[in-house]
């Protein structure tokens, strides 16, 4: 695959149009449109061998195993993610982990297994939010729905009239969700009536996908298509502080992607987000103030340990950058173009999941790999999840396992 049709082997590309655009917006985006078709027959066509290598996954070579991912239970959840680049992620609460797959089947099951309730509902687009007693998910329609979490029964559902492509989430009695066409709505946990409402511009041409708000005492993070990172009231949806993650910059669309496609990470006094085609900044929580960042295009969620925040780019190179001082400590290539999940830190190492359903561990000093299982041959779009010592990881193709990492003797 030529290095110019990379981007399309790793993430999904959407037209944003609301009702407000008007017929000179519709040709530009026409217009766009068959560039781009042009661009990605020309980069075919005349592409080189040595354009075709850069671009294919690397093998996988042999290592000195020192740990194993050892599988505790699994279930098989259907269909899974589907086929349209969807992330339904895994929902928390204390005990349970919730999965939904794209069919609309949302299950219940106990942290160490056992299936606890499911109910079917419509093709789904998001979830899982979990809080507030509340099981929430996104219908492909645009209709939130929120269900208890003691027996999976309906309470109530909102159409939000926008494509919802994030779980969303819910704390102090309002429930957030993120629609693809920039908006941040706060519904009332008890009713799913709308509070208020942030608007944020959209792009003309984006990644698909949005970011999952972070709710910490009662301030809502996420990154928009525009290529800024906002922190919002929840209680009333006022702006708290916005700042730039990424600049659109460049003279095509695709140079011009700049999403902040990934939930930031927020930290005791710092958030940290990362944006396509931009940087991987730290900021000050209480005000935004910016105080490093580091050049990466990433459109992955970012994991912090050991004094180090891990971040994947669009190609599948693992960068660990110091922490206080966005310095790079090393890069792991051994990945490359295997179209790598966002990595998390598990039991003091590094893991990572890949397109042909692999699961890689990792030292977190130096990147090497120390460690892999397969869970099964689809990949690993969601985000993988640690919780009470166990690793939670959901194939594309709907298998859900849990696993504890063991290191191997010596002999």
């Amino acid at each position: 695959m030529p290095q110019s049709l990379l981007l399309f082997s790793h993430v999904a590309l959407s037209f944003k149009v609301t009702s407000k655009v008007t017929s000179k917006v519709t040709s530009r985006i026409a217009m766009v449109f068959c560039a781009l078709m042009v661009l990605l027959s020309i980069s075919a066509c005349g592409s080189k061998d040595g354009d075709d290598e850069l671009s294919k996954p690397v093998p996988l070579e042999k290592f000195e195993a020192k740990t194993k991912l050892k599988s505790q239970w699994s279930a098989s959840i259907g269909p899974g993610q589907g086929k349209r680049y969807d992330r339904l992620a895994l929902g928390f609460d204390s005990d349970s982990v919730y999965v939904a797959n794209i069919k609309g089947q949302l299950s219940r099951y106990g942290l160490q297994g056992g299936l606890t309730w499911r109910q079917k509902l419509e093709p789904l687009s998001a979830g899982v939010g979990v809080g507030e007693s509340l099981v929430l998910v996104a219908t492909a329609n645009g209709v939130v729905i929120a269900l208890n979490s003691d027996d999976g029964s309906e309470q109530w559902r909102k159409d939000v009239r926008g494509e919802v492509l994030a779980a969303p989430q819910a704390s102090r009695g309002i429930a957030i969700v993120q629609t693809y066409d920039g908006r941040l709505i706060g519904l009332s946990a008890d009713s799913g009536e709308q509070l208020w409402v942030y608007t944020s511009d959209t792009p003309v041409l984006t990644l698909r996908g949005t970011a999952t708000p972070v709710i910490e005492n009662g301030i809502a993070y996420t990154g928009f298509a525009t290529g800024k990172l906002v922190a919002i009231d929840i209680t009333n949806g006022n702006l708290i502080w916005d700042k730039p993650v990424a600049i659109a910059k460049g003279q095509s669309e695709i140079d011009r992607i700049v999403d902040v496609d990934a939930s930031p990470l927020v930290s005791s006094s710092r958030v940290y987000a990362a944006s396509f085609n931009g940087y991987l900044f730290a900021f000050l929580k209480r005000d935004g103030r910016p105080l490093w960042r580091f050049d990466i295009s990433s459109y992955r969620e970012v994991a912090e340990g050991f004094k180090n925040i891990y971040a994947v780019n669009e190609k599948g190179r693992l960068f660990a950058i110091d922490a206080e001082s966005g310095e790079q400590r090393w890069e792991q290539s051994a990945l490359l173009n295997r179209q790598l999940s966002a990595p998390v830190v598990f039991g003091g190492f590094l893991v990572v999941a890949d397109f042909d359903g692999y699961v890689h561990v990792m030292s977190q000093i130096d990147g090497t790999i120390i460690g892999r299982t397969k869970i099964d041959g689809s990949g690993v779009r969601a985000p993988m999840r640690v919780v009470d010592n166990l690793l939670y990881v959901y194939s594309n193709k709907g298998k859900l396992a849990a696993y504890t990492l063991e290191n191997i003797v010596s002999k």
